[in-house]
């Protein structure tokens, strides 16, 4: 518990180290407030005077003298508009702006996280610290930062007037403040921990529905809503247990300071309407006090309101900056220098992987692909093939050995150089929000709507994009689920080849589309493979036909390799079996 305490302090200071930029910011909105809270502390002396100097059955003031005072009042009070105005828009200027610099700091280091990060944790609980934390710990900039400085400065104002004013009177109203510091300690603890839970199933409950809303169509295929509903139900119940039990905690922390402020009036009230039948004290005194009792314990019922502010944002602020504190597996060298132009020879050398609590993928693993060669990776299924493109992107990092490109360890590059000389097909292919011509233009924003044109000649897009209502400037929606499952493939290939990388992997370039586009982009294939190192991973092997090299993969090792019309030749061969199978499913000419 108290190594937790210490990474909370030290959370604390760090968000706040976020605010050194704004300090100026900060300090006027700190000014314009503690004047905004000094301003009414005029309003209760002036109410004495009033019954006093005013009321009173032997009073001596001109009417003239009236109307100053009050005049004077409303002019002061016009001075309190405005700045509150200022006190209230520079603070909430400095929270956002600090809001922002954070969750734009979050973002940038999430893009830097390695995959085994995403792969522990589901997208929608990402996105929940990235939305929902930051915005929970926003409340602690002008909480924390303004109001608390403001409350003090009252608090400390107001305790002198009162000790002025009458110091036994202002003894007894005190009284009830350790009962204030008690309850505080007493439950911001159990508070603390109920904000932690409350937290952690909030994010439970935003990665299920990400991953429930984005495999809707499936859920309905199969028929599981009422199912996905329960779960849901299950949860959500959790998170409204851990929500009841903290407001549970804070019901009572209000109910006891409620009281206790209460309380505190009836005994100055009680104490002094003694003194003044003793004539130890004026009514306009008594009324006076009265006033500036309820601006000691409105500061003080805030700050108590504060802490449960605070407990929140706190538990906030420790899910931020974990993920600060968690640190990529994938990362740059100090010395990493950018890879400039390159051959494209890849090689494997020793490498042995495994992903995080899984079997290992590969042992002592050792490949070459020349440069300029188009080699083919074909097995089954958990084989190795996917992987081996992961590692050369540095997507993951081999536990041993080493991966090379023209002899250099990849790991001696910058990320942002090595994968701007990969281009990358994926099996699944991802497309973002946005227009055709955004989506091709990813890997070169800068490229020509000719050049755009002729890498979707190539994949054999043109044809769709230029049938659909708008073109190139047509919207996909997300993910690309207005297009097919063959149309999205083909603009991954385009937008592959219009990078125009030396070197480029293709993962099942084709298993989304028909026999016809299929037959187009192997053509295409013909003439723009020739000068790229290129790796496609297959299942279908008539795509694969014309490699320079197919090794066939089966639990992470090469048990065949060579030319196409070789391996055939091998009757017990993985190779020639799996074209056997295919020839079988999809008729001669597979």
């Amino acid at each position: 518990m108290q190594t937790l305490h210490k990474r909370t302090r030290a959370n604390f200071l760090r968000f706040f180290s976020y605010a050194g930029k704004y300090k100026f910011v900060i300090s006027l909105a700190m000014i314009c407030g503690c004047i905004r809270y000094l301003i009414p502390l005029v309003l209760p002396w002036s109410i004495k005077i009033l019954v006093d100097d005013f009321l009173g059955p032997s009073t001596t003031r001109a009417s003239r003298d009236l109307h100053f005072m009050m005049g004077g009042l409303c002019g002061l009070y016009v001075v309190y508009g405005v700045i509150s105005y200022f006190r209230s828009y520079l603070a909430g200027l400095a929270g956002n702006r600090i809001v922002f610099d954070l969750r734009r700091d979050l973002y940038l280091y999430l893009q830097r996280m390695s995959l085994s990060f995403f792969d522990r944790r589901r997208v929608g609980e990402v996105v929940n610290r990235m939305t929902a934390d930051i915005s929970s710990a926003h409340h602690i900039v002008g909480s924390a930062l303004v109001t608390t400085s403001m409350d003090l400065v009252l608090v400390g104002v107001v305790l002198t007037l009162l000790f002025l004013a009458h110091w036994k009177l202002a003894v007894i109203s005190l009284s009830v403040i350790p009962f204030y510091i008690f309850t505080n300690y007493f439950l911001t603890k159990q508070i603390r921990q109920k904000s932690a839970e409350i937290y952690r199933v909030n994010e439970e409950i935003s990665g299920e529905l990400h991953e429930q809303f984005a495999a809707i169509s499936t859920i309905q295929a199969f028929a599981q809503e009422e199912s996905e509903a329960r779960q849901f139900r299950q949860r959500s119940k959790l998170h409204l247990s851990a929500v009841l039990s903290s407001l549970h905690l804070q019901s009572i922390a209000l109910g006891i300071t409620g009281f206790l402020t209460a309380i505190g009036p009836i005994l100055v009230l009680w104490y002094g309407t003694a003194e003044v039948w003793g004539g130890r004290l004026s009514v306009g005194s008594l009324m006076a006090f009265y006033a500036y009792l309820g601006m000691l314990y409105q500061p003080i019922q805030r700050l108590t309101e504060l802490n449960f502010v605070l407990t929140n944002s706190l538990a906030a602020i420790d899910r931020i900056f974990e993920i600060f504190d968690t640190y990529p597996e994938v990362h740059e060298k100090p010395n990493a220098v950018s890879m400039e132009k390159i051959q494209g020879t890849v090689t494997f050398k020793n490498v042995s992987f495994a992903y995080e609590g899984r079997a290992e993928v590969y042992s002592h693993f050792s490949a070459v692909i020349p440069e300029g060669t188009t080699v083919a990776l074909v097995g089954p299924s958990g084989a190795g093939k996917s992987t081996l493109a992961k590692l050369i992107l540095r997507f993951y990092d081999p536990q041993e050995g080493s991966i090379m490109i023209d002899s250099k360890d990849i790991r001696a590059f910058t990320l942002k150089s090595l994968r701007q000389n990969v281009a990358f097909v994926a099996q699944d292919p991802i497309l973002l929000s946005g227009t055709i011509l955004e989506n091709l233009r990813y890997g070169r924003p800068n490229a020509s709507l000719a050049e755009v044109k002729a890498a979707a000649h190539a994949a054999s897009a043109d044809a769709f994009i230029e049938a659909m209502p708008d073109g190139y400037e047509s919207e996909i929606g997300e993910r690309g689920v207005k297009l097919s499952g063959g149309e999205k493939q083909r603009l991954a290939i385009a937008r592959a080849f219009l990078k125009d990388s030396p070197i480029l992997i293709m993962d099942e370039p084709t298993s989304s589309l028909d026999a016809k586009s299929e037959e187009l982009i192997k053509k295409a294939l013909t003439g723009l493979l020739w000068h790229r190192t290129a790796i496609v991973i297959a299942h279908r092997l008539s795509t694969i036909e014309h490699a320079d090299q197919i090794l066939v993969m089966d639990r992470g090792a090469i048990i065949e390799q060579g030319k196409h019309q070789d391996l055939i030749k091998n009757e017990k061969g993985l190779y020639r079996q799996y074209l056997r199978s295919q020839i079988t499913f999809y008729g001669a000419g597979a």
